[in-house]
């Protein structure tokens, strides 16, 4: 009897410790995915849209991140096991276009402990 109480609260912990689905409002996953460094600018009609729910991609994983934005264009590793996920969303240098500057870029800086704290851009425009 003991056992079954103690795999029903396990059950129940493992249960409410799990994050939902992030829904995004105004935002298309494969559509970001496949502007890879933001040369093609449709992840740039996403950014605002994208600003506002920050508060939905704050504290979530690494890997969750890459769940739903892909892969980083740029990874930037940081003092104390910090890390940054850059995501272009505007054409520019990384393009390999003759442009002087970088695109906008979409940074999420990650703690120590691999989850989102802060959310913002290289530069507003």
């Amino acid at each position: 009897m003991r056992i079954f109480f103690l795999w029903i609260a396990g059950t129940f912990l493992l249960a409410a410790c799990q994050k939902n689905e992030v829904k995004l409002d105004n935002f298309d996953k494969t559509l970001w995915q496949n502007d890879s460094k933001g040369c093609k600018n449709i992840r740039l009609q996403m950014l605002v849209s994208l600003e506002k729910q920050k508060a939905k991609l704050l504290g979530l994983s690494q890997e969750k991140i890459a769940e739903i934005l892909g892969k980083p264009d740029k990874q930037e590793l940081q003092k104390r096991n910090a890390k940054r996920f850059v995501y272009y969303v505007s054409e520019g240098s990384q393009c390999g276009k003759n442009k002087q500057t970088e695109g906008i870029a979409l940074i999420l800086q990650f703690g120590a402990l691999n989850y989102v704290s802060e959310i913002y851009r290289n530069r507003y425009e």
